[in-house]
């Protein structure tokens, strides 16, 4: 047994002054990469609502896409701090299996998204092709 664990004292929930565990602390929490906001209500961690100021500067070219990006890629190297310092968890464990399972949705929503906006495509296409053919 590490040291770490031996020594493990559960200050999750305790706010910026909760000390993050080295197991948890420099990993990437691909959940709030991929699901931002929503995560950010999950895990009680509200600064994630910056991807909405991010997303109105959608509008500017080059910077439209860089700066939801940028929240994305900060959100993921800080998420585990900030989750563990706003929520409570019973340990390390339960902790990583809820990240975990933010995660998976996160990757079923972006495949279920893409799926759906192939199909969409096609279905523009050939609707598309029949009314080029009826207007003949």
């Amino acid at each position: 047994m590490s040291d770490e664990v031996q020594n493990f004292v559960n200050n999750s929930g305790g706010g910026k002054t909760a000390q993050v565990p080295e197991a948890i602390a420099k990993q990437f929490n691909w959940g709030v990469f991929l699901l931002h906001w929503i995560w950010g209500i999950g895990n009680n961690t509200y600064i994630t609502f910056v991807i909405f100021a991010a997303s109105l500067l959608a509008f500017i070219p080059l910077i439209g896409w860089l700066a939801p990006l940028a929240c994305s890629i900060w959100f993921g190297l800080k998420g585990n701090e900030w989750a563990w310092q706003n929520k409570k968890w019973d340990s390390i464990e339960h902790f990583q299996n809820v990240q975990k399972t933010w995660a998976k949705a996160g990757v079923i929503l972006m495949i279920t998204g893409f799926v759906i906006g192939i199909i969409l495509g096609i279905l523009i296409i050939v609707m598309a092709g029949i009314a080029a053919s009826l207007a003949k």
